[in-house]
């Protein structure tokens, strides 16, 4: 007799199927972890040692750990009570007798000793206590004798030479990278997922934020920019004078040289450190861009004079739109136009922004405070100006609401526009000082230009005759643009 065929349609697994054996799984290690520290002997050797560190006489802790109990309960407080560890640092001597009672010391202890070098690693042991706490934790994984069942000791086992190198977050960065796999993978792998929040773990990711930062293209928007800009991770240190924040500048700054950095890195350095064209007493300069370094410095410098120029743009072409006078809307391209090819032909060395209530209010909306460079401020309800400095041998000074273009070959001294505790300026000391002081200073009427705007080109012919003067060769082409230079060529020549 032939049974008819069964036919058998079974669902796809999902992930939720398992969840009550997982969350088995996570018991059994929970009991696991607490194994043996329930018992009165243990709690007994957890209360000696805690009050010898509260009685601030940690010294004795060595002639007080003199059995396995009495290892198990270092152990176990040293990973998990803030109060035990608050109290002291880590010692040779404190490790040594660790094996005194047994050696090797039992797995729970050495689970714990594990458990307690991720968690608080460098933040409770010097460079070579640390070595000596590495150089203890593998020679008992050394003598194990591991069963084939996974286990979190066959993890440290197997990924000891990675885990308990002397730069072990930045060899588990260097793992992931080689396989191909995110961090948070890795971490499960080398049996590190439990200790999210302890030190080496941070350390693993700073870490990742930096060699990723190394990789992405040059100027690119990334999930990590919003992550390193954070207080925590900029503040954290790297070694005894650099923080993260001073590697993750060096590492946008030194990749961006050599083009325009992005809006995106200019916004993270601007977040972290701020701009550097402030008084070099300021908290700030102190912190961050003392240490790195004048030519890094210069770089954002010169960053920061295209941003200038684009800010004050804006605020230019918004005058010019909100009163919609006909003249300055007209006059606003060519005057783009010219101070744009100034910056392209690398002419411009310095600026600095003096802006308006009105501009600055305009600003705010669309940029975060610690986003905008700095800047002054003008007591004009709507007069902005910027400052450019021409290859070091002219001062332009351009305005808006009917400013006229200025050009100096010197700043008379008087005049304090690079005075950067000076962070308040009259409208008047733009418009009429500036000239006033100049002259009575320097005498000299060849050595300064007022130029009123027009839409004739008479204003850009005399300013690049100025320039030309000053010997700072330019290009007619790039400051008229390709509109209007053969109408300037047809009226002026060829400059």
């Amino acid at each position: 007799m032939r049974l008819p065929d069964l036919t058998f349609e079974l669902p796809d697994w999902k992930a939720s199927d398992f969840t009550r054996i997982h969350d088995a799984e996570k018991k059994v290690k929970m009991i696991g972890r607490k194994a043996g520290t329930g018992s009165d002997s243990f709690q007994k050797a957890c209360l000696k040692l805690l009050n010898i560190v509260l009685q601030k006489q940690p010294e004795k802790l060595v002639s007080n750990i003199t059995s396995s109990v009495d290892v198990r309960a270092f152990t176990f407080l040293l990973g998990v009570s803030e109060e035990f560890i608050r109290q002291f640092s880590l010692t040779r001597a404190q490790l040594d007798v660790l094996i005194a009672p047994r050696d090797p010391i039992s797995k729970l202890s050495l689970l714990q000793l594990i458990r307690a070098y991720f968690v608080r690693y460098d933040s409770i042991a010097n460079t070579q206590v640390l070595a000596d706490w590495r150089a203890l934790i593998c020679s008992q994984l050394s003598q194990l004798k591991l069963s084939a069942a996974p286990s979190d000791l066959a993890s440290y086992v197997k990924h000891a030479a990675v885990l308990f190198s002397a730069s072990g977050p930045a060899q588990v960065v260097a793992f992931a990278k080689n396989k191909q796999s995110d961090l948070d993978g890795v971490l499960r792998e080398l049996g590190l997922n439990a200790f999210s929040h302890g030190r080496f773990l941070t350390l693993c990711r700073y870490q990742y934020y930096l060699e990723t930062l190394k990789t992405i293209p040059v100027g690119a928007e990334h999930d990590i920019l919003s992550e390193v800009v954070k207080s925590e991770v900029i503040n954290a240190p790297i070694d005894d004078s650099h923080l993260l924040g001073h590697a993750v500048l060096e590492i946008l700054i030194d990749r961006a040289a050599g083009s325009p950095i992005s809006p995106a890195w200019q916004s993270v350095i601007l977040s972290i450190a701020g701009d550097p064209r402030v008084p070099t007493s300021s908290p700030n300069y102190q912190k961050w861009w003392v240490l790195l370094g004048e030519q890094r410095i210069g770089l954002m410098r010169g960053w920061l004079s295209r941003f200038d120029l684009a800010l004050f743009l804006k605020v230019l072409e918004q005058s010019a739109r909100d009163g919609s006078i006909g003249d300055m809307e007209r006059m606003f391209e060519p005057r783009k136009q010219f101070m744009e090819g100034l910056l392209e032909q690398g002419l411009v060395s310095q600026s600095r922004l003096f802006l308006s209530r009105h501009a600055e209010h305009y600003l705010r909306k669309s940029f975060k405070k610690e986003e905008l460079p700095e800047y002054a401020l003008v007591d004009s309800p709507e007069t902005s100006m910027i400052y450019l400095n021409l290859a070091g041998k002219v001062h332009m000074i351009e305005g808006s609401h009917s400013f006229t273009l200025k050009l100096l070959d010197k700043l008379p001294s008087k005049f304090n526009l690079l005075d950067y505790n000076k962070r308040s300026f009259a409208d008047a000391e733009f418009r009429t000082k500036i000239a006033l002081l100049y002259h009575k200073e320097f005498r000299n009427s060849s050595g300064i230009e007022e130029l009123r705007h027009d839409v004739h080109l008479n204003w850009q012919h005399k300013a690049i005759q100025f320039l030309t003067d000053q010997r700072i060769p330019v290009s007619a082409f790039e400051l008229i643009g390709a509109a209007r230079y053969r109408e300037y060529k047809s009226k002026f020549g060829v400059s």
